[in-house]
């Protein structure tokens, strides 16, 4: 048993928070092969984790949509003579992949009902850490291991474009720069507004004199305009659309601090060490969600509407009740933790 296949294409969020349980197989087996199925883009953030041996790209939405390219996919992970696979993307089309590829041994998650395709199966419990969970998927290999963090590994941006970019921010403050992301698939454009961003900016750039860099998709590039707008001649700030995910890695290593939402980014900074802080939407059991997905340790902030909506008479609410909740969220806290980490220094 020495040829590993680790399924877990989808978001950056979701692949990030699995690489702990790689590491974690690495060290157990050392000399094995470990693939790792990703999806497109995410393959190029991955590329410095040494405990990976190959990442392969599963296009879902693009070229494998094709059955003869899906059936060909499916062909070149079999003369790959996988032993073992973990599922980690709790669906059926993972499983399907799994005992595709020619594995013997398939183990993944038991999420209701009797697991069709798995040989193994663990349960899936909401509230629990994601690390931990991902973790928990080596246990039928007899694996244990406490080690929770997030790691990119050590990374080297010299060669990339968005050098320049990080020296420009590093000279205009001196403090140091933060990275914005007001944007956000799975935010669904229920973060805060533009105007509320663009006080968190403006106080940044005045009060403390650091640089912004706005970050987000295509998707976000309106929006962001906007952002850039509001402070009038501010030289400060700055934005970066559709970057490219290691360089987005790469802006965030040499960050201060990360502002933004409940998103992948916030993951990749968790993942290079930066501290963040976090802003959430309202949602139904966010403490659970909380507990789940929030980073771990002293570094990262959670920013919270003032009441939960588990409590609120008004729940499930209209669009504008929301907004109005949204509004109410306390953004002091935002600047407390950055006079904070502005002291300590970036010493994760």
């Amino acid at each position: 048993m020495d040829r590993f296949l680790i399924i877990r294409f989808g978001s950056i969020g979701n692949t990030l928070v699995s690489i702990p349980a790689v590491r974690a197989l690495r060290k157990a087996y050392p000399s094995s092969f470990i693939a790792m199925i990703v999806s497109p883009g995410i393959d190029d953030l991955l590329r410095d984790i040494p405990w990976i041996d190959e990442r392969i790209v599963y296009d879902m939405h693009g070229v494998h949509q094709n059955l003869i390219s899906y059936l060909g996919f499916i062909r070149d992970l079999r003369k790959r003579h996988f032993d073992t696979v973990l599922v980690v993307k709790r669906f059926l089309r993972s499983e399907i992949i799994a005992w595709l590829s020619g594995a013997r041994r398939r183990i993944g998650f038991q999420t209701g009902g009797k697991p069709l395709l798995l040989t193994d199966s663990v349960p899936y419990i909401e509230g629990t850490n994601i690390v931990a969970l991902n973790m928990s998927l080596l246990a039928p290999l007899g694996i244990q291991d406490t080690d929770l963090s997030l790691d990119l590994g050590p990374g080297s941006c010299k060669d990339d474009p968005v050098m320049q970019r990080i020296r420009t921010l590093k000279e205009t403050s001196p403090a140091g720069y933060v990275v914005l992301h007001p944007g956000g698939i799975s935010v669904k454009g229920m973060g805060l507004s533009t105007e509320r961003y663009a006080g968190i900016i403006e106080r940044l750039t005045r009060q403390y004199r650091m640089s912004c860099c706005i970050i987000g998709d295509k998707t976000d590039a309106a929006r962001i305009a906007s952002f850039a707008e509001l402070p009038k001649n501010n030289a400060r700030v700055t934005t970066a659309i559709g970057l490219p995910l290691h360089e987005i890695a790469c802006l965030l290593r040499h960050a201060a601090l990360f502002i933004g939402n409940d998103s992948g980014p916030c993951h990749i900074a968790d993942a290079v060490h930066t501290p963040g802080i976090i802003i959430y939407p309202p949602m139904h059991r966010l403490s659970e969600h909380l507990a789940k997905w929030k980073p771990a340790g002293d570094y990262y902030l959670a920013i919270t509407p003032p009441r939960p909506c588990d409590t609120c008479t008004s729940y499930p609410c209209d669009e504008d009740t929301m907004l109005r909740c949204i509004e109410a969220i306390d953004i002091e806290p935002i600047f407390r933790y950055t006079e904070l980490i502005l002291a300590r220094g970036h010493t994760l």
